[in-house]
């Protein structure tokens, strides 16, 4: 509305510049005209003066031009401001010059006087001159003008006469013009700028209720619509909004639909499924405690299908757990435990898969107990999948596992120096059914719900997972567990341990390895205070910890 108002402005403006000038000229032409001719009309009036005048005398000369000069300015147009005669050769008979407003004599200049004392052919000359208001200083300078020429008097001689001209009144107009005009353009300029504002003004309020609308939508509240007011394109806008609204509406009720009957499904088809597959695992170990009865084929076949059954149970477990998340079953068993016990109960449980891929998991954890409040077997499952899955990635080289505590958070770290992930992957990894690279042999025998349900578990706990990871320097998981689920998040300010910068591919860390403040000090006085190596806001860089690191978390 500001642009339009100052646009609207300065069009007027110089509307206004080009209508004055045009108006200027038109006014100094026409006055112009009418002073040449209004002094054209007492040139011939003197001039029928001095013809018809029998004056002889000098001083019958001198009376009847000042008769005549009188009587010219009297019957002279109204800005007439003096009529001025002298003689134009000096003789006896020379009269003496005649003045009727002595005050702008000197307005008639040299150049002009020049010009008429040496004109022999009667020509009128004009020269526009600036007179000088002396009674009003405020006032400034007035325009005018000079006209002069010569009357031929035999008697006396020829006579030089000039006439002045005020432009005051017309002086006075344009001023009047002017002001007018900008009152004219400022009045335009509100104007435009109260129509702007009702136009835009009608325009935008509809826009930002559907704007408000949208966002108390997006929002959640599905039932938001807005009324249609308007049959322009304002009202298609609203109809549309409320068109879209309705098929959002519908769409999200066919796919919660969809959803929970695929949740219903998932938890049917893995509860009916149970039972066969506890008769099949039933026949399985009774079959592999007489496999060595077999042949050679038939004892690799009863290997292979005991290997294929607990492959299916682990899937059928992870699918139920699923299911109970959904479902919004799933709840904590809390305990005070020592976060070491699970930790070592998970590295257990893939000790057997990580040898057989040749892959050393260092355990560097503190030698004091660190207690927190939490579900082990949640915990225990969180550290076994992320173990299961630096395994399959590891390429032959070591894993570390390591604990870092304060008095309100336990944080696991496992770290794998294999394959990596580019960011592309990294940001999946947490996704139900999702493999990072389906084409690698996996002992484990992933279903692509390990991290997920590690994910969900630590979420239930209040806690985190955060992963870096690149290409050729392998995968870090850093499990945030509060000390006490049942009170509030822990913020990241107070992690013992974190990454830190938000980069998917930086390792490094703030923080340290160990145990700051003991996690039993509040319960028991036995325990000592372990102090951590690092402080916490030490940045840890990218690198391999060398063996005189491992050395120093072993001590502690």
């Amino acid at each position: 509305m500001a642009l339009t108002v100052i646009l609207t402005l300065s069009v007027a403006v110089v509307f206004s510049v080009v209508s004055m000038i045009s108006v200027r000229a038109s006014l100094l032409t026409q006055t112009t005209s009418q002073s040449q001719s209004d002094f054209s009309n007492m040139v011939e009036q003197a001039q029928n003066g001095l013809d018809a005048s029998d004056a002889t005398t000098t001083v019958q000369i001198q009376q009847l031009v000042n008769d005549l000069a009188s009587n010219l300015q009297s019957d002279g147009a109204s800005n007439l401001v003096g009529v001025y005669m002298w003689s134009r050769e000096s003789t006896a008979r020379s009269i003496i010059p005649i003045s009727t407003e002595p005050t702008y004599e000197g307005v008639i200049t040299s150049d002009i006087h020049s010009a008429v004392a040496s004109d022999v052919d009667g020509n009128v000359f004009y020269q526009p001159v600036t007179l000088p208001l002396a009674s009003d200083a405020l006032s400034g300078n007035t325009p005018g003008a000079v006209l002069g020429t010569v009357l031929d008097y035999g008697v006396a001689g020829n006579l030089e006469f000039f006439a002045i001209y005020s432009y005051a009144l017309q002086q006075q107009s344009l001023t009047q013009i002017q002001l007018r005009l900008l009152a004219v353009c400022v009045l335009l300029s509100i104007a435009v700028g109260v129509v702007m504002w009702m136009v835009i003004r009608g325009i935008v309020r509809p826009v930002e209720h559907v704007a408000y609308a949208a966002e108390t939508l997006a929002s959640g509240n599905l039932d938001t619509r807005v009324e249609v007011n308007r049959k322009d394109e304002l009202g298609v806008l609203q109809r549309s909004f409320n068109g879209m609204a309705d098929s959002l509406n519908q769409k999200i009720d066919e796919l919660e639909e969809a959803s929970a009957s695929q949740k219903r499904f998932v938890s049917d088809v893995s509860h009916e499924l149970r039972t066969p597959v506890t008769t099949m695992r039933m026949a399985s170990d009774l079959l592999e405690m007489k496999k060595d009865d077999f042949d050679p084929a038939t004892k690799r076949t009863v290997e292979l299908l005991s290997g294929q059954i607990n492959r299916f149970q682990d899937l059928l477990a992870d699918l139920l757990e699923i299911s109970r998340y959904d479902a919004g079953y799933a709840a904590l068993d809390l305990v005070d435990a020592d976060m070491r016990d699970p930790v070592n109960a998970a590295i257990e449980q893939v000790a057997g898969i990580a040898a057989a891929k040749h892959v050393d998991i260092r355990a560097m954890l503190p030698n004091v107990q660190v207690l927190a409040k939490v579900d082990t077997r949640r915990v225990t499952r969180i550290i076994r999948n992320l173990l299961a899955n630096a395994v399959d990635f590891a390429e032959d080289k070591p894993i570390e596992v390591r604990i870092a505590a304060n008095r309100k958070a336990v944080v696991i770290s496992v770290r794998d120096y294999g394959v990596g992930m580019d960011a592309n992957t990294v940001a999946h990894v947490f996704d139900r059914f999702w493999r990072g690279d389906p084409s690698r042999s996996r002992i484990t025998g992933g279903t692509g719900l390990g991290l997920s349900i590690a994910m969900t578990d630590a979420l239930l706990h209040h806690g985190s997972i955060r992963v870096r990871s690149a290409i050729g320097q392998g995968t870090w998981f850093l499990v945030m567990l509060p000390r006490d689920p049942e009170q509030e998040a822990v913020a990241d300010s107070d992690l013992p341990v974190d990454f830190a910068r938000p980069s998917s591919n930086d390792f490094s860390i703030t923080g340290g390895f160990g145990v700051a403040e003991s996690p039993v000090a509040e319960r028991s006085n036995a325990m000592a205070i372990m102090p951590m190596t690092t402080s916490h806001d030490q940045v840890i860089p990218d690198g391999n910890d060398s063996m005189a690191d491992d050395e120093k978390d072993d001590e502690r």
